[in-house]
């Protein structure tokens, strides 16, 4: 009987992830089409396109090649610069951004062809409007394709094969690509057709603005894009595995399992007994089922004792005629009182790029990991950055 619930379980699940990479494909194709159709603007706008579109709409103006085609061409040899730096690290899967960037160029085809319908704009005003629009499309496309994580295109493959290769971080290869992709088409066009061709004002505004506005929405929606798709933490899990074993996954090995939590009627004396005896910082605070309902930190104590006595700004002004009369008041108050009430965890089956993610969106250090409603360990950015330098450093032996 056990056995069979399990496969059921397990048939469950499978229909869900199924269901899941449907929505995730559905979501990647609609930002990227979102993507050409912010590129199509500025190219309306003719006061210049994105550094990455720069290239494909160089050729176009210099050689006439229509825009979707040299978009093609553009991604193919990026795929093949990719062959060459990674050579036998190459991944025969990254292939795929080649029928990808096919369809890209495509849809910009078709997104160019949308924007012959509308008049060419003459007043500086509304072609500056145009660019602003044009960067909200984009960083809407993107908004969708990045969490989707179905096929890089070929741009941001090339980036990380670079990071790779030359062993630098993501974010500066990202600017030192689009830099050259800049160059490349301004230099070409100025010499070729004598004007600035791809780039202009627009370039610089897209190259400041879009990863703003990205970040502005994702802020914004972020979280109910994630839910309503169920991509990201919400994206569904794997199976659970019978017998009662588990996946021994990196969160499983590097979270802390001896769990210290405080009772939320506890007095602030327990706490900071707690704290002092096992050498942490802060725990999660629980209710009478055990599950997590808050959390306190140090810090948290700290900010409490300072606001109730105001000569209290710092632990070394602890020394004041009446603090310790005050001090024993205050040690008796009851922990729900000062403890943050919003508690944020993570799943024992999240993977530790989302746990990052929700680390920084919500600038805690450490979060309780949760597995079938029952908190299971502690995870924190030492544990993590620990893995990283472990991984890294087996990866150069």
């Amino acid at each position: 009987m056990k056995k069979e619930e399990n496969q059921i379980n397990t048939d469950v699940t499978a229909g869900r992830r199924s269901s899941n990479i449907v929505v995730r494909c559905i979501i990647y194709f609609f930002g990227l089409l979102i993507m050409t159709l912010g590129v199509a603007v500025s190219v309306k706008s003719d006061l210049g396109v994105s550094p990455v579109s720069s290239i494909p709409y160089t050729m176009t103006c210099v050689w006439g090649i229509e825009m979707g085609k040299a978009t093609i061409v553009f991604h193919a040899a990026l795929v093949l610069v990719q062959v060459i730096l990674l050579r036998r690290k190459f991944q025969l899967k990254n292939l795929l951004q080649i029928p990808v960037g096919v369809l890209f160029g495509y849809m910009t085809t078709f997104s160019n062809h949308l924007m012959t319908f509308l008049p060419d704009p003459g007043n500086i005003y509304i072609r500056l409007g145009m660019v602003v629009i044009s960067t909200v499309l984009v960083a809407i496309g993107l908004f969708f394709y990045v969490p989707a994580d179905i096929i890089p295109l070929a741009g941001e493959g090339v980036m990380l094969a670079i990071s790779k290769v030359a062993d630098k971080a993501f974010s500066t290869v990202k600017i030192a690509f689009d830099i050259t992709m800049v160059l490349i088409s301004l230099i070409t066009c100025l010499i070729l057709i004598h004007s600035l061709g791809s780039v202009g004002i627009g370039t610089v505004i897209a190259a400041v603005m879009v990863g703003m506005v990205l970040k502005l929405i994702t802020k914004l929606f972020g979280e109910a894009r994630d839910r309503r798709f169920r991509i990201g933490r919400y994206a569904a899990k794997p199976a659970a595995v019978s017998d009662g074993a588990k996946a021994a996954g990196p969160l499983m090995e590097i979270m802390k399992t001896d769990v210290y939590a405080i009772d939320m009627d506890a007095e602030l004396f327990d706490v900071l007994r707690l704290i002092t005896e096992k050498g942490v910082s802060g725990v999660p605070v629980v209710n009478g089922d055990g599950k997590p309902v808050g959390f306190i930190s140090d810090g948290d104590i700290i900010r409490f004792l300072a606001s109730e006595h105001p000569l209290v700004v710092n632990p070394s002004s602890f020394i004041e005629i009446d603090f310790d009369s005050k001090l024993r008041a205050l040690m008796k108050r009851k922990v729900k009182e000062i403890a943050k009430k919003r508690v944020i965890t993570v799943d024992s089956d999240d993977s530790l790029s989302n746990i990052c993610g929700v680390m920084v969106e919500n600038h805690i250090k450490k979060a309780p990991v949760m597995s079938d409603g029952k908190m299971v360990g502690i995870i924190n950015v030492s544990n993590i950055t620990k893995y990283a330098f472990k991984m890294m450093e087996e990866e150069s032996a």
